[in-house]
Parts: C-alpha cells; sequence; structure tokens
C-alpha cells in the first residue's frame, strides 16, 4: 500500500502529489494526515522557502517511524532547478530513516504541463513497481 503526503504553499506541489498518488493507485493527503501503520511506500512532498524547507513539512517527519526506512520517495517543486529533494532527504536522514535513492523534482512553473506530470506518475509507478 502506497501513501501520499505534500506541504504546499502555492499549490504546485499538491497537483505533482495529486499525480503521483492516481499512479500509486492511492489519494494525496496533505501532512495534516497522519501516515498509517504498514505503509509500503509513502511519497513526501514539499518545495524550497527561502533556501529551506518549510518548517510544518520538519515537524511531519519528525513523526515518522524509523520502520520507514528505505520505504520514502521524495518529490518536490521549486522555482530552482536543484528542488528541495536533498534537503527534505537531509531530514529524513536525521530521522533515522534512509530515503530511497530515486527522486522527483519539477520547476514550479511547469506543474501544469501534462509532460511533467506524466512524468511524475512514471516516478510514482516505477517506484511502486520495484
Amino acid at each position: 500500500m502506497a501513501e501520499v503526503r505534500y506541504f504546499s504553499k502555492s499549490g504546485n506541489t499538491k497537483v505533482i502529489a495529486e499525480a503521483v498518488a492516481v499512479a500509486a493507485g492511492t489519494e494525496a493527503k496533505d501532512i495534516s494526515v497522519p501516515v498509517e501503520a504498514g505503509a509500503g511506500v509513502l511519497f513526501l512532498g514539499g518545495a524550497v522557502y527561502a533556501f529551506h524547507i518549510a518548517g510544518k513539512l520538519k515537524k511531519f517527519i519528525k513523526t515518522l517511524p524509523p520502520q520507514l526506512s528505505g520505504k520514502v520517495a521524495v518529490f518536490s517543486t521549486a522555482g530552482n532547478p536543484g528542488g528541495a529533494s536533498h534537503l527534505i532527504k537531509k531530514q529524513l536522514v536525521k530521522r533515522g530513516i534512509t530515503p530511497i535513492e530515486r527522486e522527483f523534482h519539477c520547476v514550479g512553473e511547469k506543474v501544469k504541463d501534462e509532460a511533467m506530470q506524466k512524468q511524475a506518475a512514471d516516478f510514482a509507478r516505477e517506484i511502486v513497481g520495484q
């Protein structure tokens, strides 16, 4: 079973989260919803705000059980090409969770592009299929 959680201020990360969720056969939920026990894969998304990820996303990561190690796939949206994935992964590692190496990033202005949403869906299918 896959779960999708995201934090989005502008709605860009939500768009990608929804594409990931449909491909993974689940529903995208914001980080106010706890992860259910027994999640096979958690797709976790966020963005960069003033060179950092949101404090709310950091707090959410602190609630995740270390048993998710190797089961968290990160996706991000941001105005810069580097995205937030490395920042999210850094917080996961601090929590004792090793994320899946593969990640997905979309530059914010391209989230409405159907080709980009298809790439996000392909990313999810690849992770779920592993």
